[in-house]
């Protein structure tokens, strides 16, 4: 290694980082050094001097493109220093302080390529600083300037800052954490879920994992233990909880083995378990919670925790899996479904990651996991026996077989062993049923996923597996069949897999040579089938041809086109080749001549239509020669040209012939494909040539278009490089068995370095051909060509087309065309010079014309007057003008044979993922797959190497265009898709356009609507990045205005053509900068990049460097210009240009999304959109109403923030110890009512914090508040010097008309039930308070009174849009105002809230809201004094309820401070918590979820001094415990007795009234138990548990349904919420006084409850040896119930805790049960009492039914397999059949279940059991009656 380090250090001058490898197998390789040398050197030079003069555009953005090309080409071929100082540099471009979304896009993607890999570079050669990165964050994501649009940019771009963030974070350095956490610590609030769930975003993305064991201390044990309290505390939080994993398995995965997990394992499973979705409901009903953990974090943690150490981590994976194990069958799919395949496929595949790590990977710095945390083999064995089941249920899965797949080959490179005979076996059963198709094809796709592990046996501990391939090829033949497409795909599959990794070579007499053991000897023996393998294989494919003849396809198929192929067709024939060429590349030489012999004699007594059937044939034949072309062509071209010749000599007059006869046809056919032959071809040329010169020009498209197919095979075929073979053994085939023993090369991994091709180049030879093949054909086309662009001679149509394509088949050599040489054009303006580079892409051979010019400039120049001449006499001629599109794109990209490098590079990537080694990895790729990963080298290569925009460029560009704006669709379609295609290649090459597209635009559009609708299409493309949204100032200056000033045209194409540039403009059209400054610390980085080898020579270039920043501004400036001039020009034209309305509302439409965050709108467009917000058109009013919210945010003032110190403002001292909570030192931020700022002093005192979270968790380390309002500088303070948009704004607002205009709109219904309270207007009017403060109050207040006062919703609504601006709006108010302000709004809500309705209750809650939302309390105590005075005082119920709900949502902005307020409530609710009215009942119990929400205690925390749910249950328990005794002593038939016995009716009643008064308070304090635990943080409490008793009681009520609803709602949420592990005693304690109460009805309820409960908290139960046994204990009680029905409900929650294999010891319990089952039911001499014996009777049929419920239960748990227990189990069942009922029924129902739940599987299932077992299933399991 060190050898080849130093070979390469000599060549280069420098030790390379990371090559890509597979260049120097490409046959130039050895002149690539130099290239890259080269190029690199240029990209460096020109990105630092494009950085040094400050042009961040063109040059950086053109030069960091390039470099991306670059390394993508050439991998990280570049020293580590300068890989170190390309990092650092581009890490100072992405944080450059106003650089542009494009910008920070195009840099920040090259900087992620730059850190990909990170073995290249340790944490102590590279550090970065995470702060620059935050800063970028908090700038792009500021929420007030995104989320309404003033920033913009594209959906992409958030991800590839994380990008960033997740690559770069490696290189923090440790010590930053302390840095880290004291910036997002205090915001730590759990109150507050959007902040808190920012903050651990932002924490799970700047924390560094990945430091060295010895820096732990400064690192992650600041916080770990930490973090995972907050989550224990907030174990309900659903909304960060995703966030939170990812920091853990960050942290679990880069500190593997140094973390103990232990002590959290139970409750993270237990988060598993509840995240996906199963459904296991209590009464069908969901918990309204969503709980979301990515699949991956999941896996990733799981498989980071399993150690060799202990044992729990395995042990709770392992019930995880049997727990869900059912779900993967498939019959049972749901919402869940795709992520437990996906759990299984991350699972198997970080696993197979962690154990490649662990011992096959290179050592490397960032992956170190101590001795004693490795996986042992046993823990492997384990892993996969685990996780076998699962996969083998999912196998079956109608959808997402991929995943399946996976797992099974991540699992099988584990252990073969175990996971290869379950997929064999299940091939074997599918394979012979006839009624399972798709059981067969996922069988086949299992033994596909580990086939490559099969065929290496014993070298992969397997060693019969290779013995299983051959059969299985013969036995899977038949699959390949016409009438059932997807097996027969399958199974082509099947046979290109295995056959890719197995050479077919007889080898059986190897015995003779070699020593073999017993499976190799069987395995030679059997490879005497391979050549009857290979022609059955043939006779299928030839069957399958004959099959496909379009002489079979129905009438009606055939109406369309010429019969142009369909899609499936063509996905047929490339299925047919792609498995022909496969078997024939692995054939030996004998074979491969039996398999030509075989199929020469098909074709040569056969004549097949050409269109389908012919052409499949044709293409097979192709791939013989291509294999073995000098076999193939001596065979084949003799023959063909033979019987072509003689049908030609027959008729003489054939070139006129329209028709020719099918026989001359096919064998053209045929030879046009198996002309590929490469040098071989060179000794056929002569007759070949012969044959094209007769039928290139007959008249006869079918033959002539053969015959230019002909031509471009040839042409293809004698100049492309390409590998001579691509088998699995570099050996050659044809070597004799005693040398080369094949079978143990089958599926054998090909090593990268070892690597040898044996490659086709094109030498002198050929390419003499090839010249001799263009001067003979495309000379006379050329000359025919510009005869006919000078008028000399008159093509018709067919000519031409002839012509073109002839062109277009000769430009199949493209690889021997060099580009032409020019100087390169200079599209935009640059301090750098235009920049021309080609690649090499082939030897140095070339072909031109034979006077020496270039051959593609030629065909250019020809083409460019033959169009100019087409469309002068014959624009008619779409077919010819297609082609000539055609022609430029071979030219421009060398786009030619077949698929394009795109979808090549995908199927090459798709293909690797299912047969790549990811155990093992270090590029073990099979031979086949790197061949093909170097071809795709080499396409990459000439897709990319044209690097120069040229004038010939310009040319083609300009007549694409042309073409682009034709008259025909087809014409301008085919155009445009070319034009997109150069614009996207070449950057800034649209420029070209733009004096053509301002032409167009000037036309009148009725007149020229194709030209004006191609014009259009070519401003929307190409997609995502389409040319009117460009970045660039000059151009939007020149084109929106003129695209708002064209002729408006009504036809539909144009129209909807208009609204889509105004969307395109709006979703691509991002923020781009105006000003911008380029920080020193940029510059330095680039310097350092140039002291590195090569340095280079900036002497020439200084005097640019001087100027940089002069030119910068200089830059900017112009930049501005441009920007207020298309600003003007927009306004003049929708001014004075009297715009058509779509093009009036377009200009409006572009006006908005020209606002910028640098430069503020002028008072022009202010004047304009004030006037435009009170317009007759409600769109026009719509997009002012948003610009007026851009321009009120351009100009709000800015409030000026002071530093103080929050000790100073309680007796407190500075402490480091973290306690959340209410503390002695954050008491002065609550709302006091004692000392609210109710004078002027206390108003302007600097203490009031706005925001939800400082202070509760932490203190930052600078506190900032606003200062007093007096300091602020505001608008008012100025009145007589306000700005010009200010004075706009102010006369606006003040003249009474306009504004009576604006709230008359305002307040107008849009649409009846659809309308919502507006944000916008809301920004729009806060802001206006923000800067005129009171100014304009009196304007406003009448009429929101008069808007009040109407009970009209629309009035409503406004009123209400208008108060919260108001209110928000007065934040920064001095006292007076204020105080002035609060006395005039209380009256106006007071009747706001006696005149709302339903449909405007949400609009009031949202002005409450809005209005105090980030506000302190004390600041606004008017308001809540207001809304806190009696609420209930009003004698209508709905009015009570407005006000509680307005109430509920003041206090609940800021939770925790406000916790006097919560206190009062609790007291003032007290005797209203049994209201008689339902609806106030319901909002009671929303304040209490409020109130109690903060009841959080953190274990080093302080108590909340508010109040506390225990408190609060403590005082009315006493009532439950009443109601509950009351409930029980009360029979059913209570209205019967009150009827009966007049006595004590007075008595029953007044104690019935008290009863329905506790009903209330259960009613209400259930609601509250249901709401909390789905909105807030925490779950069940031990009080909540002490209401299930109660629960279960008074869930069956029929009388009250709100009572029952109520009741089952309770239970829902304590059943499936997470229980914390200290409350679990309490829970199955109140489970177990339910199972002892005495109403039958509450039994049956707790064993439909206990199940459920289970399931969701099973990790922690586990964990708990007695708490298992208690569960178990209450279930086997339950079993043996008096009560039948509870019986039955026991035996349900037994067989489903059997089936999560919950119970510890289920044989102990299985042999009671049976003991139990054969209780005797009576002796024969009993002679005691009648009803003693009845009783007595009674309780052994109770026993002996509980006994065959427990036998029943054991066959329940068991749905889809038989354990070999079971059989047992039917034959104790058997002598009960003629028991007493219930008895009977019970075993008749479980059998009937357990027969409908095997069906599928029965033919396996049924072999366990005897004769006996099964007729006694037969006959218990009598299919039911239908008749009702």
């Amino acid at each position: 290694m060190d050898e080849e380090v130093n070979g390469r250090y000599e060549k280069l001058g420098f030790k390379p980082q990371k090559e890509n490898v597979y260049n120097k197998f490409l046959p130039y390789g050895e002149e690539l050094d130099e290239e890259s040398t080269k190029l690199f050197a240029d990209i460096k030079t020109n990105l630092i001097k494009s950085v040094l003069a400050r042009e961040m555009r063109p040059g950086c953005a053109l030069w960091t493109s390039r470099l991306n090309k670059y390394i993508k080409i050439y991998g990280m071929k570049f020293s580590k220093e300068d890989h170190i100082a390309l990092i650092k540099l581009f890490y100072e471009l992405v944080t450059i302080p106003d650089l542009e979304p494009t910008r920070i896009n195009k840099c920040a993607t090259t900087l992620v390529q730059l850190l990909k890999k990170k073995y290249l570079l340790t944490r102590d050669e590279l550090q970065l600083e995470w702060r620059p990165l935050y800063d970028l964050c908090i700038r792009v994501m500021e929420k007030s300037k995104t989320d309404i649009g003033m920033y913009r940019y594209f959906a992409t771009f958030e991800n590839t800052i994380f990008n960033v963030i997740r690559a770069a974070r490696v290189y923090f350095p440790a010590s930053s954490t302390q840095e880290i956490l004291d910036e997002f610590r205090p915001k730590l609030c759990p109150f507050n879920s959007s902040d808190i769930s920012n903050t651990i975003q932002y924490l799970q993305l700047f924390l560094p994992y990945c430091v060295k064991p010895e820096e732990a201390d400064i690192s992650y044990k600041l916080w770990f233990d930490e973090f995972m309290t907050l989550w224990d505390v907030c174990h309900n939080a659903c909304t960060w909880e995703n966030h939170m994993m990812w920091i853990m398995s960050g942290l679990a995965r880069f500190q593997m083995g140094y973390i103990d997990w232990e002590p959290y394992i139970p409750n993270m499973f237990v988060r598993f378990q509840r995240t996906l979705q199963l459904p296991v409901t209590f009464r069908q009903r969901q918990l309204g919670k969503q709980h979301k953990i990515d699949i991956s974090t999941m896996a990733i943690w799981i498989v980071c925790a399993l150690n060799n150490k202990s044992d729990t981590a395995f042990f709770n994976l392992e019930k995880l899996m049997q727990s869900l194990e059912s779900y993967y069958y498939p019959a049972n799919t749901g919402r869940w479904t795709p992520k437990l395949r996906e759990l299984l496929r991350q699972l198997s595949y970080y696993f197979v990651q962690r154990i490649h790590c662990e011992r096959y990977k290179t050592p490397s710095w960032e992956f170190n996991v101590p001795d004693h945390y490795k996986l042992s083999d046993e823990n492997i064995d384990r892993f996969v026996n685990i996780l076998k089941p699962c996969v083998e249920q999912a196998m079956f899965s109608r959808i997402g077989s991929q995943d399946t797949s996976l797992a099974l080959q991540y699992l099988a490179s584990l252990r073969p062993n175990i996971i290869i005979p379950m997929t064999l076996a299940k091939l074997y059963s599918s394979m012979y049923s006839l009624t399972e198709p798709h059981k067969l094809t996922s069988s086949m796709m299992g033994v596909i996923a580990v086939g490559r592990y099969m065929v290496q046996g014993s070298r992969n501990n397997f060693p019969e597996g290779p013995t299983h391939v051959v059969p299985l090829l013969m036995e899977l033949l038949p699959g390949i069949d016409p009438n059932d497409i997807r097996k027969s795909y399958v199974t082509f599959n099947f046979i290109v897999q295995f056959v890719t990794m197995i050479p077919l070579i007889n080898s059986s007499d190897a015995c003779n040579y070699h020593e073999l053991t017993e499976e190799e000897h069987t395995i030679c023996e059997a490879t005497a089938g391979f050549e009857d393998f290979v022609l059955q294989f043939f006779d299928r494919i030839c069957m399958w041809v004959e099959s496909s003849s379009l002489d079979f396809v129905r009438l009606e198929q055939m109406t369309n086109n010429n019969n142009v192929k369909n899609r499936s067709d063509s996905i047929m024939e490339s299925a047919v080749g792609s498995v022909v060429g496969n078997v024939l590349n692995q054939c030996s030489p004998e074979i491969f001549k039996s398999a030509l012999k075989k199929i020469y004699n098909f074709v040569t007594n056969k004549i097949m239509e050409v269109q389908i059937s012919g052409k499949m044939l044709a293409v097979c034949c192709h791939c013989f020669a291509r294999v073995n072309p000098k076999e193939t062509l001596k065979l084949f071209v003799p023959y063909l040209c033979d019987t072509i010749e003689q049908l030609l000599n027959e008729n003489p007059n054939i070139e006129k012939e329209e028709h020719i006869d099918d026989e001359l046809l096919y064998n053209i056919l045929i030879l046009s494909e198996v002309v590929d032959g490469r040098s071989e071809l060179i000794n056929y040329m002569d007759r070949i040539t012969n044959i094209l010169d007769k039928i290139l020009h007959v008249a006869c498209l079918k033959a002539s278009h053969l015959a230019s197919r002909m031509l471009q095979v040839i042409m293809s075929s004698l100049t492309s490089i390409q590998p001579k073979e691509v088998r699995s053994s570099p050996t050659d085939y044809s070597t004799p068995v005693k040398d080369f023993l094949s079978i143990r090369e089958w599926g054998k991994a090909q090593n990268v370095k070892d690597l040898k091709i044996s490659w086709y180049v094109p030498e002198k030879r050929e390419v003499n051909e090839v010249q001799k093949l263009l001067t003979k054909y495309l000379v006379p086309e050329l000359d025919k060509l510009d005869g006919y662009s000078r008028g000399d001679i008159t093509l018709t149509r067919q000519e031409l087309t002839q012509t073109l394509s002839i062109i277009i088949s000769i430009l199949s050599c493209q690889p021997l065309l060099p580009m032409w040489e020019e100087p390169a054009v200079q599209l935009v303006e640059s301090v750098l010079d235009p920049w021309a580079f080609n690649l090499t892409v082939s030897g140095s051979e070339i072909v031109q014309m034979p006077d020496g010019r270039n051959v593609r400039k030629v065909i250019v120049d020809t083409l460019h007057r033959v169009q100019n001449k087409l469309l002068e006499v014959n624009e008619g001629d779409t077919q010819s003008i297609q082609n000539i599109v055609n022609i430029y794109n071979i030219i421009l990209f060398n786009k030619t044979r077949g698929q394009d490098f795109e979808f090549h590079w995908k199927t090459f990537h798709m293909a690797k993922k299912l047969l790549e080694d990811r155990l093992h990895q270090k590029k073990l790729h099979l031979r086949h797959f790197l061949i093909d990963r170097v071809m795709l080298q080499q396409e990459f290569r000439i897709e990319s190497r044209n690097c120069s925009f040229t004038e010939t460029h310009r040319q083609i560009l300009l007549d694409l265009f042309e073409l682009s704006v034709s008259r025909y669709s087809q014409v301008r379609i085919a155009a445009q898709n070319k034009l997109f295609a150069v614009v996207s290649y070449f950057p800034y090459s649209y420029s070209v356009l733009t004096e053509k597209i301002k032409e167009i635009l000037q036309l009148d559009s009725e007149k020229h609507h194709e030209k004006f609708k191609g014009c259009l299409y070519i401003l929307l493309g190409p997609k995502n990045a389409p040319i009117i949204a460009r970045h660039d100032w000059e151009f939007i200056r020149e084109m929106w205005p003129l695209i708002v000033k064209s002729m408006p045209s009504e036809k539909p194409s144009i129209v909807n053509l208009v609204s889509s540039i105004t969307d395109a403009v709006h979703k691509y059209f991002p923020t781009i900068a105006i000003k911008l400054v380029i920080p020193e610390s940029t510059l330095t980085a680039a310097y350092n990049l140039n002291k590195n080898y090569p340095v280079c020579d900036l002497t020439s270039f200084q005097h640019v460097i001087d100027k940089g920043e002069e030119y910068l501004e200089w830059k900017s400036e112009k930049k501005r210009l441009a920007y207020e001039e298309t600003l003007e020009s927009l306004l003049d034209a929708v001014e004075k240009g009297n715009l058509h309305w779509r093009y009036h509302s377009m200009t409006l439409s572009f006006l908005k999304d020209l606002v910028h965050f640098d430069i503020k709108y002028n008072s022009r467009i202010v004047k304009f959109f004030l006037e435009a917000s009170i317009n007759e058109s409600i769109s026009i009013r719509k997009t002012a109403m948003r610009v007026l919210v851009f321009i009120m945010i351009q100009n709000k003032p800015k409030f000026k923030k002071i530093q103080i110190d929050p000790y100073k403002f309680s007796k407190a001292s500075p402490s480091d110890a973290i306690k959340p909570g209410i503390r002695e030192d954050n008491k002065w931020l609550l709302y006091n009512s004692k000392n609210l700022p109710k004078t002027r002093e206390e108003w302007e005192e600097p203490r009031f914090i706005h925001d939800q979270y400082t202070g509760y968790y932490a203190w930052p380390k600078k506190l900032e508040v606003y200062d007093s309002p007096s300091k602020q500088e505001t608008a008012t303070k100025r009145m007589d010097n306000l700005t010009d948009i200010e004075r706009e704004l102010y006369s606006f607002f003040t003249d009474e008309s306009k504004v009576d205009k604006l709230i008359k709109y305002l307040s107008l219904e849009e649409k009846k039930g659809h309308d919502q309270f507006n944000a916008y207007r809301f920004l729009t009017f806060k802001n206006l308070f923000k800067i005129f403060e009171d100014r304009l109050l009196p304007i406003f207040i009448p009429r929101i009174v008069k808007l009040v006062q109407d009970k009209q919703e629309s009035n409503q609504r406004c009123a209400a849009e208008l108060i919260s601006a108001i209110i928000r709006g007065s934040k920064h108010w001095e006292f007076e105002k204020v105080e002035k302000l609060w006395p005039t709004l209380i009256p106006i809500l007071e009747t706001a809230i006696v005149n709302m309705c339903s449909e405007t209750q949400t609009d009031w809650a949202l002005c409450i809201t809005m209005g105090t939302e980030s506000r302190d309390p004390n600041k606004y105590h008017w308001l809540l004094e207001f809304l806190l005075d009696d609420p209930l005082k009003d004698p209508t119920s709905f009015v009570a309820c407005s006000r509680l709900h307005l109430l509920s949502i003041a206090i609940s902005q800021q939770s925790w401070r406000n916790s006097e307020m919560g206190t009062r409530l609790i007291n003032y609710f007290q005797p209203h918590l049994s209201h008689p009215f339902q609806n106030i009942r319901e909002k009671i119990s929303g304040c209490l979820t409020i109130i109690f929400s903060k009841d959080i205690v953190f274990p080093n925390g302080n108590l909340t001094n508010g109040p506390r749910i225990q408190d609060f249950f403590e005082k009315i328990l006493s009532e439950f415990k009443t109601l509950y005794n009351v409930t029980l002593a009360k029979p059913n038939n209570v209205e019967q007795n009150i009827l009966d016995d007049s006595v004590d009716c007075l008595n029953v009643v007044e104690s019935e009234e008290e009863r329905e008064s506790m009903i209330r308070l259960f009613k209400i304090v259930a609601k509250f138990i249901t709401t909390n635990m789905v909105r807030v943080n925490f779950s069940a409490r031990p009080e909540f548990f002490e209401m299930l008793p109660l629960a279960a009681l008074l869930q069956n009520t029929e009388v009250d349904e709100e009572l029952n609803n109520i009741a089952t709602n309770l239970l829902v949420v304590l059943a499936q919420t997470m229980t914390v592990k200290k409350y679990i005693p309490c829970a199955i304690g109140a489970i177990k006084k339910v199972s002892e109460c005495p109403s039958w009805s509450a039994r049956s309820l707790i064993a439909e409850f206990l199940p459920i409960f289970v399931f969701y908290n099973m990790a922690t139960i586990n964990a708990q040896r007695e708490w298992v046994v208690m569960i178990q204990q209450i279930v086997l009680e339950l079993l043996e119930d008096v009560q039948p029905e509870v019986r039955m409900g026991a035996a349900k929650v037994l067989s489903g805790l059997l089936h999560c294999q919950f119970i510890p010891e289920p044989t102990e319990l299985l042999k009671n049960l049976k003991v139990k089952a054969k209780t005797k039911l009576k002796h024969k001499n009993e002679t005691r009492n009648q009803k003693e014996n009845a009783t007595n009777g009674n309780n052994k049929i109770r026993f002996r039914h509980a006994g065959i419920l427990g036998l029943c239960a054991f066959i329940n748990s068991h749905p889809y397999d038989v354990p070999d227990f079971l059989p047992d189990i039917f034959e104790q069942l058997r002598p009960h059949l003629n028991d007493p009922q219930p008895i009977p029924a019970t075993i008749r129902k479980t059998l009937g279940d357990f027969k409908r739940t095997h069906h599928d599987n029965w033919e396996t299932h049924k072999l366990k059991f005897t004769e006996e077992e099964l007729s006694l299933l037969s006959d218990l399991t009598v299919p039911p009656s239908y008749y009702v």
